[in-house]
């Protein structure tokens, strides 16, 4: 199989594991107990804010009345949101699927302030969702889903990369080192570290960091004569900078990627010079997010590192008894050519295995992280949807991230054949 046909058959399948990830999503989201309608308006739940009527039978003369009925908040909220309806037309409803009507004949509110269901099952009714590019409305945030996602996103997904720019080379580096010295100290202090790394709650080790190295009573001052620590303590951004989300170069996005460690290489100069002399040149917008950024990443990286030392010690060794390694050094090449040449290329092939589950492990590092440094990404936006029961939003995060999961493994598959040629895309 052709490398590009391989990638359109997985990409094809996507679709069928994407509806899964959205039905269990949203099947397990609908057991959770909360009411949406009643986060929406805290603490003014039982005020009225509305009356309706309804035409009503007597049960002694049997003539339709007319009784008001008041409509406080929440009911409002519950109507306004659709929380009565049942879980196949709440689902249906945030795909988007186009069909009969399967909801409970819910009253709503009319114009005339008649209550009465807009619908009857069985009628054909249009719904606007996801196949229409729309996430829904978070009341939260008050903002579409799709524009909170997008905002929040690029935020993870640049501390994510960068933490694993870090963990790769570092994890991968100790590992080789860790199985050339096998059993003497460095293997011995190695494995000592890596099973820290590793066992070591995240968020212990992200405030370990904040004290070493962004606060008076840490290393810096006294190493490198810093004052305050080497790095920022939180925040992505120094407090006084307002990033700009528009004034970019002509020839790229008008508000930029949401990702700055690029965004900062495209303002314009006119931008620039309204930004204060502290930040009036690409290189000091670079440098401030970069230091903010140095902490978070770190903490996920030498995380992630921990686990990738073991797997890349306990794989290489595995390689080195192998009998073609013994016949290069019978040839004569050297340790270093042996090793790195044509030990590390197999010994690698596990590891490539890990990069996807390492991109979702750091995602999901992130929420803790995000908190400790005040991020607003992904994790930090998901776990307060989650606390003031905005569902939708939970819903949109999970999907971009399986999304971003998925199409990590499928980077994976492909590294297969350039890692190992005896690897098929079949």
């Amino acid at each position: 199989m052709k490398l590009h046909e391989f990638i359109a058959r997985r990409i094809i399948l996507l679709i069928p594991v994407m509806i899964g990830v959205s039905i269990l999503t949203f099947s397990l989201l609908s057991l959770v107990p909360g009411d949406a309608a009643a986060s929406a308006c805290g603490d003014k739940c039982g005020v009225i804010v509305d009356m309706g009527w309804i035409e009503i039978e007597n049960e002694t003369t049997g003539e339709l009345e007319i009784v008001e009925i008041p409509i406080s908040a929440v009911e409002s909220n519950r109507m306004r949101m659709g929380t009565e309806e049942n879980i196949v037309e709440k689902y249906m409803k945030y795909i988007g699927i186009n069909g009969p009507y399967l909801g409970n004949e819910y009253l709503i509110l009319q114009s005339n302030n008649e209550l009465k269901p807009v619908h009857e099952v069985g009628d054909i009714i249009e719904r606007e969702g996801l196949l229409d590019g729309y996430w829904g409305d978070s009341t939260l945030f008050h903002r579409p889903v799709a524009e909170v996602v997008k905002d929040v996103a690029p935020v993870t997904l640049e501390m994510s990369f960068l933490a694993l720019a870090i963990a790769y080379p570092l994890g991968i580096s100790l590992g080789i080192l860790s199985a050339v010295w096998q059993d003497q100290i460095f293997d011995q202090l190695s494995r000592l570290m890596a099973i820290a790394f590793v066992s070591l709650p995240i968020f212990w080790l992200a405030i370990l960091f904040q004290k070493l190295f962004a606060t008076k009573i840490g290393i810096c001052d006294d190493l490198f004569g810093t004052s305050g620590g080497c790095f920022p303590i939180f925040g992505r951004h120094d407090p006084s900078l307002a990033f700009p989300s528009t004034g970019y170069v002509d020839y790229y996005p008008s508000g930029g990627t949401g990702f700055h460690l690029i965004d900062s290489w495209f303002v314009s100069s006119e931008t620039l010079d309204g930004l204060g002399s502290d930040f009036d040149t690409r290189w000091k917008l670079f440098k401030d997010t970069f230091m903010h950024l140095m902490l978070p990443c770190l903490t996920l990286g030498i995380a992630s590192a921990g686990s990738l030392l073991r797997y890349m010690r306990a794989s290489l060794l595995e390689v080195l008894r192998e009998d073609y390694v013994r016949t290069a050094r019978a040839k004569g090449l050297s340790g270093s050519r042996v090793i790195l040449v044509h030990a590390c290329r197999n010994a690698l092939v596990p590891i490539v295995t890990l990069l996807g589950f390492s991109i979702g492990g750091a995602i999901g590092g992130a929420v803790l992280t995000e908190t400790i440094f005040a991020f607003t990404g992904m994790g930090r936006v998901a776990i307060e949807a989650i606390q003031y029961d905005d569902q939708i939003v939970v819903m949109g995060i999970t999907l971009i991230t399986s999304i971003i999961f998925l199409l990590a493994n499928l980077i994976v598959d492909i590294s297969y054949a350039i890692v190992d040629p005896r690897v098929r895309l079949e």
